[in-house]
């Protein structure tokens, strides 16, 4: 494929006031990925993390939340969000990029662009491209790297750097908390 064939095509924005959605992009113009993802990887492995917490369990068998990588630029708006696309598509037109930008908080001030990587060596080639990206978008973003869905795995786990493929739990407190989240997550995820 060459550099003008490349590109990162988004599902349709939505209008929003309140601007609490997500938007999902990749290099797959029928975004592929993303889609097989939702079903294959993504809900199955936070139906593994609840069946693991309602179990009891005192650590955790991560499976693919061990490989999995977010790589996350924080923007000031959906403007930016779409300016940084296009920059990472004009510079590093290459390997199949998929990801989803936005933000699930109504009353936040930024919008993130969130990059999925189920490798270390993708994960730094798409860090390293949004470091040079960032600054012609906005001076005041900032990139930060995360391993799976750390609105699940943290409070639980800690620090994703300390993470093994079968980690303990350090917060067992926040474990009735965490099985709520989680069936509510599920329950929409069926709708």
């Amino acid at each position: 494929m060459n550099r003008s064939e490349w590109h990162i095509y988004t599902g349709k924005i939505p209008h929003s006031e309140k601007g609490d959605y997500w938007v999902s992009f990749e290099s797959d113009p029928d975004l592929k990925k993303t889609k097989n993802n939702i079903y294959g990887r993504c809900l199955p492995c936070i139906r593994n993390l609840y069946h693991q917490l309602k179990e009891g369990r005192r650590e955790i068998t991560l499976g693919n939340a061990f490989n999995c990588w977010k790589i996350t630029a924080v923007v000031k708006g959906i403007d930016e969000c779409l300016s940084l696309l296009n920059e990472f598509e004009k510079r590093f037109p290459s390997g199949h990029v998929f990801g989803k930008f936005g933000s699930g908080r109504p009353a936040s001030e930024r919008k993130v662009v969130v990059f999925h990587t189920e490798d270390e060596g993708e994960r730094d080639r798409i860090k390293e491209a949004l470091e040079a990206c960032l600054p012609d978008v906005d001076r005041d973003g900032k990139i930060l790297v995360s391993r799976a869905c750390g609105v699940l795995y943290d409070d639980i786990l800690g620090d994703w750097r300390k993470w093994q493929p079968v980690s303990p739990v350090i917060s067992p407190e926040s474990r009735g908390p965490l099985l709520e989240r989680i069936k509510r997550l599920l329950y929409r995820s069926t709708m």
